[in-house]
């Protein structure tokens, strides 16, 4: 059985525009479960905050491991009856740097987004938290590509 890795080419503005589809299904994922806690418990929603983000990292880790920064693969080539079957895997073991590295990014990009939601709450009030959570959120967005580019996702 032979291993090779595979590492597709991407351009800057293809990986934007999948970390912009990536970073906005994470959103909304961010936002569904935020207006979810704050509708349904007692919770406020600077916890309720951090809460949605812990969920939203899934979606956006896998997303953009898989699309936007398209890490390499491993490829295991097995002959049976002259066909050739490619299989790709995910390897907790290879790709557990990479998930650490994000979540430090996401851990800053949060932190930064916490601090912001926090301020905007204390000063238009927490009855406008969904508007101070999409302006914060565009902000925070910019940051987190260009730590995902150049050091998470950096091969």
């Amino acid at each position: 059985m032979s291993t090779k890795t595979i590492k597709p080419i991407t351009s800057t503005s293809k990986q934007a525009l999948w970390f912009l589809i990536v970073g906005a299904s994470a959103a909304l994922v961010h936002f569904l479960v935020l207006v979810s806690i704050v509708s349904f418990t007692a919770i406020s929603p600077t916890w309720a905050n951090v809460m949605a983000f812990l969920i939203a990292f899934i979606v956006s880790f896998f997303g953009h491991f898989h699309l936007t920064f398209r890490q390499p693969m491993q490829t295991y080539e097995h002959t049976n009856q002259n066909i050739k079957q490619h299989i790709h895997t995910f390897s907790w073991r290879r790709s557990l740097p990479t998930l650490i590295k994000w979540f430090a990014s996401s851990a800053i990009g949060f932190a930064a987004n916490q601090s912001l939601f926090v301020l905007g709450l204390s000063w238009f009030g927490e009855r406008y938290y969904i508007l101070v959570w999409i302006v914060v959120t565009g902000i925070i967005t910019v940051m987190s590509f260009f730590l995902g580019k150049l050091w998470a996702f950096k091969s």
